[in-house]
């Protein structure tokens, strides 16, 4: 077997490098497609020169057997959108938390609000009962939308053939909807009632839901690119 990508002879490290041009999605799954596509060219290669051919010929007929670069950086698109969904869940996983518990910090701290299941909600006031509708239910999507793209990128992709960068997108949106009647509900307290909010614990929840704003609205982007051009993961 020849060595990396870098010792592989320009021909090879062309054929690499158009393929790579045509990969879009996570970097790390980029890098291992085409470290998995770099030794299987070389190794092509490697059995073509054992035949006696000239090496350059060998790196050729190789390439030939892989196929036209932008065929093959087409076969990886539903790996990779699949990759970017599951990447894109686990990191709304893991980020909506901490921003739902800066939140809840914020409005204790303020005495604006207070923890109630979903029971307990028609009894809330007028104010804080709308704005726990509003963004409960984007909330309640989000979650479930994080779920199944977590499952139809794991162990369930067999049994859960779908989209699942669209379904990444969706949960992104439903978050975003979730920060946006959040940052709204705070503007009309800063208007209404300044005096009697915990600037810092607010302060803070606004510029962790703006940051997740930023963090959804790339997500959304990157998801809804490889979807148009992966319109289908799974069989």
């Amino acid at each position: 077997m020849t060595g990396p990508p870098g010792t592989a002879g320009p021909a090879i490290e062309s054929y690499l490098a158009e393929i790579a041009a045509g990969l879009t999605g996570p970097a790390g799954a980029r890098r291992d497609i085409l470290a998995e596509l770099a030794a299987g060219v070389a190794d092509a290669a490697d059995a073509h020169r054992r035949t006696g051919l000239d090496p350059a010929v060998a790196a050729g007929a190789a390439i030939d057997e892989f196929g036209p670069p932008e065929r093959v950086a087409a076969g990886f698109r539903a790996e990779l959108a699949a990759a970017q969904a599951r990447r894109t869940a686990l990191t709304l996983m893991t980020v909506g938390p901490l921003t739902g518990i800066v939140w809840i910090t914020a409005a204790v701290t303020s005495h604006v609000g207070r923890l109630a299941p979903p029971w307990e909600w028609a009894g809330l006031p007028a104010d804080a009962r709308l704005t726990t509708y509003l963004a409960g239910l984007p909330l309640v999507a989000a979650i479930g939308s994080i779920l199944f793209t977590v499952a139809a990128t794991g162990r369930l992709t067999r049994w859960l053939p779908s989209r699942p960068a669209v379904a990444a997108a969706v949960a992104a949106i439903s978050l975003a909807a979730v920060d946006v009647v959040m940052l709204a509900a705070l503007a009309i307290l800063g208007a209404t009632t300044p005096g009697r909010l915990a600037a810092f614990p607010l302060a803070a929840a606004g510029a962790a839901s703006l940051a997740r704003l930023g963090m959804a609205a790339r997500a959304v982007r990157d998801c809804v690119s490889l979807d148009a051009v992966c319109p289908r993961v799974g069989g």
